[in-house]
């Protein structure tokens, strides 16, 4: 046991300073901006700009289609309201202080077991991305929001007396917030969120919530330059945290000319101590 526990602390110490070097390099080589995101973000304005004027017809088109899939499409717009993801995550916070308190007060914790200690930053690495993927929907929320507010955009159910372009700016009522579209905002966040944390399925992510951004058009919330915008807004938000997380050595590293960000620490299972 004791000959394992001596082993386990040699292979932590080497990998805690294998990590520092990392560390000292991601912070040298990571830029909180990018040339990515420049052309995300000129592809975006672009796709916005291109649609605003026919964001009219394309709204009535879309209340008029009746079809199946489009139906299901718009029984998933709310999947994406952003309170019920926050909620999720606080939850996962309390989960995981709860139990790295109980670690710390079994025995062996005292005796820097390998396998505890892996266990309780293992925790640790939990919350620490829960806390992200909350400041990530709060921080892109409170963009969107002040946006709405300051732009004053009517929503498509008004179309017939105020038209797409009937602007009322600090109108604060809820049928003029329509630019951008917050489920959007939270869907990319989502998206980003997905992508950041299972990297091989980040094709899916952004389509599968991208296609539940859409349904905003379909339930007549929002014009698709606002679905656009707001998805925009999500994405870029989430990857600058990600990215100035990288920056300050936390959570993430990022390579030089990396978009996403790595995991710093790969949440894995737990391990068994040999000769235990």
């Amino acid at each position: 046991m004791r000959t394992s526990v001596q082993a386990g602390l040699a292979r932590r110490k080497a990998q805690s300073g294998q990590q520092a070097e990392y560390d000292r390099a991601d912070q040298s080589a990571t830029n909180l901006w990018s040339y990515q995101l420049t052309l995300f973000l000129l592809v975006m304005i672009a796709g916005a700009g291109l649609l605003l004027p026919f964001d009219g017809d394309l709204s009535r088109l879309a209340v008029s289609v009746q079809w199946l899939p489009v139906e299901i499409l718009k029984s998933l717009t709310n999947l994406v309201l952003a309170a019920p993801y926050v909620a999720l995550f606080t939850v996962i916070i309390a989960v995981c202080l709860v139990r790295r308190h109980r670690l710390r007060g079994q025995e062996g914790y005292g005796l820097k077991i390998p396998e505890l200690l892996q266990n309780y930053n293992r925790l640790g690495t939990i919350a620490g991305q829960s806390l992200f993927g909350i400041s990530a929907i709060l921080g892109a929320g409170l963009i969107v929001n002040i946006l709405k507010y300051f732009v004053g955009r009517p929503r498509p159910f008004l179309i017939d007396s105020a038209g797409p372009f009937g602007f009322k700016p600090f109108d604060f009522s809820h049928a003029y917030v329509s630019f951008p579209s917050g489920h959007a905002c939270t869907a990319a966040v989502l998206a980003t969120l997905l992508a950041l944390w299972f990297p091989r399925y980040r094709f899916f992510a952004y389509a599968g919530l991208a296609l539940i951004a859409s349904s905003r058009v379909f339930v007549q919330a929002h014009y698709p330059s606002d679905v656009v915008t707001g998805f925009a807004i999500g994405t870029i938000t989430t990857l600058i945290l990600a990215r100035f997380l990288a920056q300050s050595g936390l959570l993430f590293r990022l390579g030089e000319g990396q978009l996403f960000p790595e995991l710093k620490n790969i949440i894995s299972r737990r391990i068994k101590l040999q000769g235990a």
